[in-house]
Parts: C-alpha cells; structure tokens; sequence
C-alpha cells in the first residue's frame, strides 16, 4: 500500500510529501528517496535559487558524497538528471554570498573538492571534478550490479570538451545532452554517443559560435535517423552544413527549435527540405536578422523555405518570432490543406491581409497566439483586425487566444459567439470600455482573462468583480537580476 502512495506522490511531482515519507520510517525512506532523487531537478529548492540555499546544500552533498561511498543510501544513482548547470549557479551563490553555509557544504568529505583560484573558488573545476567523480561512481556502481545506468539527461553549460567522450562513454542510458556552446561537440563525441548510448535522441545547445561545421560533424556521426529532437537556444552561427547535417535525421527528427537565427542561417533553412516529418518547429530571429528584407534580396530562398513547409503535414505545433516575411511564408504555408495545426504562436515584424485570411484554414487550433512587434502597424490597422476576428471566429476548436490587435466591440462581439469554449484569453488594453466585458462574460469555460493595458486599474478590478465575480492580479514581469537582491519591497 506505501509503494502506491509514494509512487502517486511521484507522479503529481510532490516532493515535499516524499521528502517527509522519508523521514517517516527507515521502511518508507527505502521507498521514498529513490523517486524523490529521480525527479529532484524539479524540487522547489532547484528552482528557487537563493531562497533554498540551505536546502540545496543538503541536496547536492547528499548525491555528491554517495558518489564517494560516505551516505548510507545510494542517493547519486538514484537521479536521471545531472544537472551540471544548477550546480555551477549554486556554487557561485555560495561563493559569493554565504561564507557560513559554502563551509557546510565543502565539510568532510568534500573538503577535497575544494578546489581554489587566486582569492576564489575555481567553479570550473569543481563541478568538473564533481561531475567526473559522480559519473564514475554511477557506472561503477551498474557496472558491479551487472545493471544499466540509470541516468538519461546530462545538463552542462559550462562542459570542457576534453572529458565529454569519457562521461558519454559511461552513460548507457543517455537520451538527452543539454550543453552550454556547441563548440564541444564534434565527431568524436557523436561517435561515443553513436557506441554507448543507443537511446540517445535529443540535444540542446545554449549557444553556437563558430560552429556550423563543427556541429554538422557532430550530427553526421551520429547513428542515422536517431535524432529526435534538437534546440539551440542563443547566439549562433548555424546555417547551411548544420542544416545539410540535419538531413541525416530526416526520418527521425521530429522537433526542431532554432532560435536567435542570423540572416545567412535564414536563407540556407531551404537545406531542411528533407526533414518532413517534423511535428513541432521553432524558428526566431537575431535582433539584427529582423530587418533582413528577405522577399525583396533572396526571393528564391523565400520561396524555398515555404514550399518546405507546405511539405511538412505532420506539423502540429509552429512558432515564428520575429522572423521576417513571416506573414507572406504563413499565408501560403496555412491555407495548405494538409497542414493542420494545434498551436500557432506568431510574432510579427510585417503583416499582409493574405496571412489573416489564410487563418481560417486552420480548424484545428486550440492555441492561438499573435503578436505584432510594431506598434505602427497596429495604429494602422484599417479593416485588419476585422479580416482576424473573422479568421478567427472560423477556428471553433480554440482554448486560449493570446493577441495585442485592436479588436473593436464588433470583433469581441463575433469572436465570444463563434469560439465559446476559450479558458485562456489575453487581450489588449487600449480600446476597452464597459461594452466589451458583456460579450466575455458569456465565454462559460473562460478561466483566465488577460486585459493588457497601463491604465484604468480601477475600472477593470471594478468590473471584473461585477461581471465575472473574478479576481484581478497585477502581473509584473519577472526580472532575473533582482533574483539576488536583498530588497523586494518594491
């Protein structure tokens, strides 16, 4: 009965609740600790930062002194992520703000690990060591149990690429490999991987500098058709021989997420022509690629890269941040029939009445998202918005509506009618008065409504009490440099 409780506390991810079965009984703890290590990147405390300093000494010693046979249960075999990014944050908060705790952490038996720079900490070097020492003991350990590791996800920002062969090597089970610059993988890495790791199939770069070549090396060693997945998250200098690479997945590969694209990069994505059976596809663009006038200097390539993802049916889920001639692609791309979207998240730098007519095409959406980057082609709207709110009110199936267009009384009006089943709605501001909130108040599954605007706070707490007997909360975007500041009061 136990084994059931604790296995449903695992599955809703509760690690509080099985943090305290562990300290229950000894009998609950052998039940306990295996699933609450297996998630425990997901714990309150891996998330929280500085707030849960103490907390995470003791979760990161517990993993990293098992691995040198000092606990009394095996904590570090237990995980299916390392996640060697969190642990370089952690001690840099601990270098830098807490003398008294960073002394507890690197007490016996990891006073050894401690490991010095001039006046500092050698943080590279530490989780380096840490990491090595982990792994090793990890697959020693299966090793000695004639078992296979059971560590999947490897997470590291910082990673030296003289020791990735070697960890690969000893992980069997690897599926997902998260690295900080792409520059450390190359064809020697993908052949350890292509030997050892049989599962592997998804890969995330934070950035890529100088190495499209490289990183197409990477994916050509790699057994064919295994890549899955692939994300790379920032600068980069990926294009064509990435891209050519990619086609060696063709069969496999089925999310693509590429980020912060530069203008070469942009016209060489024809070179993806083979990869159709993508489900999921990201594309955004540099801050400088938005202003590359794609249609008017490399048409053909334009044109290319459209007639690709017209190819693409099995495309569910598409994002275009800043991208330019996004709307021009799209308008031709949506009203393919074999293109039947669930989710269409769009940023626009440009915008065209052929794209929102397009639109309507898509019965199949249930998450829709606009946005026009350019508040002159809001101001300059004309009959636009009307053209979207009638595209949209041909799209029955949708959940959750997130756009800034200035959608006059009319338009709500017409869109809470014909789409009746929306929970999420997010909507501008500006042109609100008392009218609009009557039609909305008719949306019966509605669960979250979104009025982004500067100005009336008092009206819209007045009348959202009065027609939705709701709550209103003023949301603030988060801004990750006051995540170490003393002084939230503001």
């Amino acid at each position: 009965m136990w084994w059931l409780v604790v296995q449903e506390l695992a599955d809703h991810e509760d690690f509080n609740s099985l943090f305290h079965c562990a300290q229950a009984s000894r009998g609950l703890a052998n039940l306990a600790l295996p699933l609450l290590y297996s998630f425990h990147e997901s714990s309150p405390a891996s998330n929280a930062h500085i707030f849960f300093t103490e907390t995470l000494v003791c979760l990161w010693r517990s993993i990293i002194s098992s691995s040198m046979g000092a606990t009394l249960y095996p904590y570090c075999r237990w995980i299916k992520t390392l996640q060697l990014t969190a642990l370089h944050s952690f001690l840099d908060d601990l270098a830098r703000e807490n003398g008294k705790q960073r002394a507890q952490f690197f007490s016996p038996p990891l006073h050894t690990l401690q490991i010095r720079k001039d006046r500092g900490l050698n943080l590279d070097a530490i989780v380096t060591t840490m990491a090595d020492t982990v792994i090793k003991s990890i697959k020693a350990a299966a090793d000695e149990e004639d078992k296979v590791v059971g560590l999947t996800t490897l997470d590291a920002h910082r990673l030296p690429n003289a020791n990735l062969p070697s960890w690969v090597a000893d992980l069997s089970r690897l599926a997902t490999l998260m690295v900080g610059d792409g520059e450390v993988l190359n064809a020697s890495v993908a052949e350890a991987i292509r030997v050892n790791c049989p599962s592997f199939n998804e890969l995330l770069c934070y950035s890529c500098r100088n190495g499209d070549v490289q990183l197409a090396a990477f994916f050509r060693a790699l057994a064919p058709n295994t890549l899955e997945s692939f994300t790379i998250r920032s600068t980069n200098d990926i294009g064509a021989e990435t891209f050519k690479a990619l086609s060696h997945h063709a069969l496999s590969l089925n999310r693509l997420r590429l980020f912060s694209l530069e203008q070469p990069a942009l016209e060489s994505l024809h070179n993806l022509s083979d990869c159709l059976g993508l489900k999921s596809l990201t594309l955004e663009a540099s801050f400088q690629a938005t202003r590359f006038a794609w249609e008017n200097t490399s048409k053909k390539s334009l044109e290319d890269v459209t007639l690709w993802l017209r190819q693409c049916t099995s495309l569910k889920d598409l994002e275009f941040r800043l991208v330019p001639n996004s709307a021009t692609i799209l308008a031709d791309v949506l009203k393919t029939p074999e293109i039947r979207l669930t989710s269409l998240y769009i940023n626009l730098v440009d915008v065209n009445d052929a794209f929102y007519i397009s639109l309507a095409c898509q019965h199949d959406l249930r998450h829709l998202k606009v946005l026009i980057n350019d508040e002159d082609l809001l101001e300059v709207a004309e009959t636009r918005h009307a053209l979207f709110a009638d595209s949209i009110c041909s799209c029955t199936k949708l959940r959750e509506l997130n756009t800034n267009e200035l959608f006059t009384l009319e338009d709500v009006t017409k869109i809470a009618a014909a789409v009746p089943n929306l929970e999420d709605l997010r909507l501008d501001g500006d042109l609100f008065v008392d009218d609009f909130l009557e039609p909305l108040s008719s949306l019966s599954h509605l669960k979250l409504l979104f009025v982004l605007s500067e100005k009336e706070e008092m009206w819209l707490t007045r009348n959202i009490e009065e027609f939705f007997g709701g709550r209103l909360d003023i949301i603030y975007p988060d801004d990750p440099d006051e995540l170490h500041e003393s002084d939230f009061s503001d």
